[in-house]
């Protein structure tokens, strides 16, 4: 069966076996500095997720069918999902059994365009400073990862407070938008040079590396 991009974690990531993939902004910002000593910083892009992305090391054999997979992505033309393991489930909920059926949404958006409320949620769930959130936005959808900035409390119908998250929104984020807090993942591209196929060692063990990029291009 061909592939579907972009390609989910379940048929990625989880099979490629990431050790380690520790998400964090990549800023696209400028410095200047005027004759007054005054220093001047702005954004020039929106920042972007990154992370250099380590696997568990594997024989030769399961090496080389994870090849095949990096390989089915065409370099920077196919995109897939990818989570920070450290973040995969709120870190009040550990594995997800709090959250069950739950189908938690946005609820409400600040004007300021980087604080949001949940609502759908069980009641009490708590929501950790440090954990991630994702949902799909506009036509055609893209995909938003955010990290929360604040630990907040459900209160008895499953809505929490307005906390802040990293990065601000873009363009197109709505209420109602349904929000994935069990393995929230980014859309992804490996970096241009930075994927370093297996050698064995001495064991016939390999270990692979690459650096991911956030992609939000549609589709």
């Amino acid at each position: 069966m061909a592939p579907v991009f972009p390609l989910a974690t379940d048929v990625f990531q989880d099979i490629i076996n990431v050790a380690a993939a520790p998400l964090r902004l990549r800023d696209n910002q400028e410095l200047s500095g005027l004759g007054s000593g005054q220093i001047i910083g702005a954004d020039l892009a929106e920042p972007l997720w990154t992370t250099d992305v380590r696997l568990f090391p594997a024989f030769s054999d399961d090496a080389v069918d994870i090849q095949a997979m990096i390989e089915s992505l065409d370099g920077v033309l196919k995109t897939f999902y990818l989570y920070d393991p450290r973040t995969s489930h709120p870190r009040a909920d550990p594995d997800g059994s709090i959250l069950g059926a739950a189908t938690p949404t946005i609820a409400g958006l600040n004007a300021n365009n980087r604080a949001m409320a949940v609502t759908g949620l069980p009641a009490g769930y708590v929501l950790s400073r440090g954990d991630m959130l994702a949902f799909d936005y506009a036509d055609p959808a893209r995909r938003a990862l955010h990290r929360i900035g604040e630990t907040v409390i459900a209160d008895g119908t499953g809505l929490t407070p307005e906390f802040e998250v990293r990065p601000h929104f873009r363009p197109g984020v709505e209420t109602g938008l349904p929000v994935n807090l069990i393995k929230p993942a980014a859309k992804m591209i490996i970096v241009p040079g930075s994927y370093q196929p297996p050698v064995s060692d001495d064991y016939g063990t390999t270990s692979i590396t690459f650096t991911a990029l956030q992609s939000i291009r549609a589709g």
